[in-house]
């Protein structure tokens, strides 16, 4: 008897092939791109619901471990939603208790975290990596708070402090306050990157390189977008690297006018890309027929 989410699926403009070679792949992301452009908000068809809870809570749970919780509960929201609308019960049923379940634990863990911090958010009780661990969680609610415990654990000058340094000051610009934050990032593009090996690490140091090209215009622009090119060859990084950098800076690009940068990186996110939102493509499309 086959699954009761084997295909075909029915979606929209010959998506079913690329949805299936998507997941025999293992490529979650690609999946979770192709998904959203297909279930909105008055989305009925409940195994595009199901397929996209599935997709989503697998991308998280394998490839952004960060994301875990968002997306567990986005997960039981659209599995939920299957069942209003026809999903077999019994079959949803125990993938909802396993995310669910996830959920749960994640939960008591991230209590048992917070619960150690001490008066006036000492984290002298706390290691390196369970105090970043503290920092992502307050960041979702409280970016002022967080920039404040990333600041603490830059300030222990272990391993993590270059990052953190770089995430204060992100935290702190994500709350509003760019400005009180703008020395400290400019601080950050001083520092010695070379010996941050890993992919997270650098991606901390893009996402300063971004947040301050969306506050510059003219030659400022100019200047810093070469400046972070040259870093990211010297780190084996090209910038930018990250799927939501590269779309934000195709709009600053495009608030520039400047449409042959703008064309470059449309033409980088289609060669590194399997899917794109059908939204971005269509701008890629308009950006083409602009007059340089």
């Amino acid at each position: 008897m086959p699954h009761f989410l084997a295909p075909p699926f029915e979606l929209p403009a010959g998506r079913d092939a690329r949805l299936v070679k998507h997941l025999e792949d293992d490529d979650w992301a690609s999946a979770t791109t192709l998904l959203r452009d297909v279930v909105t908000p008055d989305t009925t068809t409940w195994k595009w619901l199901v397929l996209l809870a599935y997709v989503r809570f697998r991308d998280a749970a394998d490839v952004m471990p960060d994301e875990l919780v968002s997306a567990s509960r986005e997960a039981v929201t659209l599995l939920n939603r299957a069942m209003e609308h026809g999903a077999p019960h019994d079959e949803v049923a125990p993938f909802l208790e396993a995310v669910e379940r996830t959920l749960d634990q994640l939960s008591r863990g991230e209590e048992a975290l917070l619960a150690k911090l001490g008066s006036g958010d000492d984290a002298g009780a706390l290691t390196d990596e369970e105090l970043e661990s503290v920092c992502f969680l307050v960041d979702r609610e409280n970016p002022v708070r967080a920039a404040k415990l990333f600041k603490a654990l830059a300030d222990r000058e272990g391993p993590l402090a270059t990052a953190s340094r770089a995430r204060a000051a992100l935290a702190l610009a994500r709350a509003g306050q760019f400005e009180a934050a703008k020395p400290e990032l400019e601080s950050v593009l001083t520092r010695d990157w070379s010996k941050r090996p890993l992919s997270d690490e650098r991606l901390a140091l893009e996402a300063v390189e971004t947040l301050l090209l969306e506050h510059a215009s003219g030659a400022e622009f100019v200047a810093l977008w070469h400046l972070a090119e040259a870093r990211g060859t010297a780190l084996a990084f090209p910038f930018p690297s990250a799927w939501p950098h590269q779309e934000r800076l195709f709009a600053k690009c495009l608030s520039q006018r400047d449409i042959a940068r703008a064309r470059a990186l449309a033409q980088r996110m289609e060669e590194e890309r399997l899917e794109l939102p059908e939204a971005l493509v269509e701008r890629f499309r308009a950006v083409r027929l602009e007059q340089v």
